[in-house]
């Protein structure tokens, strides 16, 4: 099954809901699509790539997020976060992660692309 242009896969149907709460950004929440696997990032003039988030609105330049930066997906029906070989790299709880490795994300984590941190809120 392939994703369509809003990151959602007909059919699919998550475990549970999956919210993003973008520190610092007074009252912005961001709720994860539904598909097996989303791409996180920031586009720009030059970008082609359909991302499920999209953090150019929130200063992703600014903050080191690559235009590809990491991907969600689930495995045996948990939430992982996977870092796609970025620049500025991805942490969990202040934990860097290795490249091209799923970690577990779990409630309240917080998770930092480049500078840009979100808590992970799970419904």
């Amino acid at each position: 099954m392939s994703a369509n242009s809003q990151g959602k896969t007909p059919g699919f149907v998550p475990p549970f809901k999956v919210q993003l709460h973008v520190e610092g950004e007074r009252g912005v929440l961001m709720t994860l699509p539904p598909a097996p696997r989303v791409l996180v990032g920031r586009t720009d003039d030059d970008s082609q790539t359909d991302l499920g988030i999209d953090l150019a609105p929130l200063g992703g330049a600014s903050k080191g997020v690559s235009r590809i930066h990491a991907a969600f997906f689930y495995q045996d029906n948990l939430l992982h976060v996977e870092d796609l070989e970025s620049t500025n790299g991805t942490r969990i709880n202040g934990m860097t992660l290795l490249p091209n490795k799923p970690y577990r994300l779990r409630d309240g984590d917080e998770l930092e692309f480049g500078s840009a941190r979100l808590i992970v809120r799970l419904r």
